[in-house]
């Protein structure tokens, strides 16, 4: 059970972070997430990057 808790969490920051990251800088014009080595929440950022992929998804479904 826990290796499969550590793939999902794996899966999920591998492919959502960069995502995420971009849109947070955008929004926050650069003040989040930290500089390189500054303690921040991945996770947290990785299920923006899957919100802002879900959504721009369903967007484009709705076209």
């Amino acid at each position: 059970m826990l290796r499969a808790i550590f793939l999902l969490n794996l899966l999920t920051v591998g492919l959502f972070y960069l995502p995420g990251w971009l849109l947070l800088r955008v929004l926050t014009l650069g003040r989040y997430p930290p500089a390189r080595g500054e303690p921040h929440s991945e996770e947290a950022v990785a299920f923006t990057g899957m919100a802002a992929v879900l959504l721009a998804l369903f967007a484009w479904w709705l076209a």
